[in-house]
């Protein structure tokens, strides 16, 4: 009996043809058209000549930015997938069908980018770094010659630099009540903890007898060290109480049992601003902590390290904000001239 051809197949995670050769998945074309044309040209090579899946990747731009992601999926963690293709996404949607990556210019990003004239300089700046990863890897892998966005420049990124006080937070968790989103922000304001760092924490992260929380290098930012949260008495409490219900997984789940997301955090601030008529989001309450540590006597070098940072420079450039305290300035001022 004849052996069956492999036929070309649909891949939803990245949007593209493909189809399988041995061990290998080649890389057809998003398009549906394209990849049958592909499939049969590479089908009517003899077995020996059939390219390396790289090779196989089209010339076409909006391939080569599957090829990135399909990469970015395999070598980097998820939320750095996630985070580059919602960009590269839109920025395939606004390019003309079947152009090649030879015929861009710097003027296809920036009509991207004005399609969306709700963003700010923070999301732009995003935008082209994400496009200008993907090329640069392309570059890499040798697949291009050139990046056609290398000399594109960013907007500067503007600092928030909203930091909640002691005030702000009681009135926020007031307006919160209780439930998944009081947990969340409760222990960023009682930790200081990264926002990605909540999101991912697990049972078998928490060190309660220490009263801390240890990334491994692979879960911490930087991938080098080891990170080390630690837990005061009310943060210590809510974690042994998820980890009771969540003895695996993610601890911190919002109200529909799911993994917290950026879109739904920013979502339970956007329902938040309605009571309190003010937007917050979850970083402020970081800042929050570094401030009010160094108001409470902590010199930079302990506060940046419970922040989780190798230096004092985050620190004093863009966490501590005891500048928006004027009662504190003031007093400050009082004891600088004795």
């Amino acid at each position: 009996m004849p052996r069956r051809r492999p036929a070309p197949f649909w891949r939803e995670q990245t949007r593209c043809w493909y189809v399988q050769l041995g061990k290998k998945q080649i890389r057809l074309s998003p398009d549906e058209e394209e990849a049958f044309r592909l499939y049969h040209e590479l089908m009517s090579r003899p077995a020996e000549e059939r390219a390396d899946p790289v090779a196989e990747v089209p010339a076409d731009a909006a391939s080569l930015l599957d090829a990135f992601l399909e990469w970015t999926q395999a070598n980097r963690a998820p939320h750095t997938y996630t985070w580059y293709q919602a960009y590269l996404q839109r920025f395939a949607e606004a390019l003309p069908k079947g152009i090649s990556a030879s015929e861009l210019k710097p003027f296809h990003l920036t009509q991207a980018m004005a399609r969306f004239p709700q963003w700010g300089n923070n999301t732009k700046n995003d935008f082209i770094s994400a496009v200008q990863r993907a090329f640069n890897w392309a570059v890499e892998q040798e697949l291009i010659a050139t990046s056609p966005f290398a000399r594109m420049k960013k907007p500067g990124r503007e600092a928030r630099e909203l930091a909640i006080s002691p005030a702000e937070y009681a009135a926020i968790t007031g307006a919160i009540g209780e439930g998944a989103f009081l947990d969340l922000v409760e222990l960023a304001w009682e930790t200081g903890a990264r926002v990605q760092e909540l999101r991912i924490l697990e049972a078998q992260h928490v060190d309660l007898g220490h009263g801390r929380i240890v990334l491994p290098p692979s879960k911490a930012k930087g991938k080098k060290h080891y990170r080390v949260i630690y837990l005061t008495d009310r943060a210590k409490a809510i974690v042994a109480r998820l980890m009771e219900t969540m003895p695996e997984g993610p601890l911190l789940l919002n109200a529909r049992g799911k993994p917290w997301t950026k879109d739904a955090i920013n979502c339970a601030f956007t329902r938040l601003s309605k009571k309190l008529g003010k937007k917050y989001h979850l970083g402020a309450l970081r800042k929050g902590f570094a401030t009010e540590a160094l108001k409470n006597g902590l010199d930079t070098v302990t506060v940046a390290h419970l922040l989780g940072h190798a230096d004092t420079s985050m620190v004093s450039r863009v966490y501590a904000k005891v500048q928006q305290d004027p009662a504190f300035m003031a007093d400050a001022m009082k004891r600088a001239k004795g």
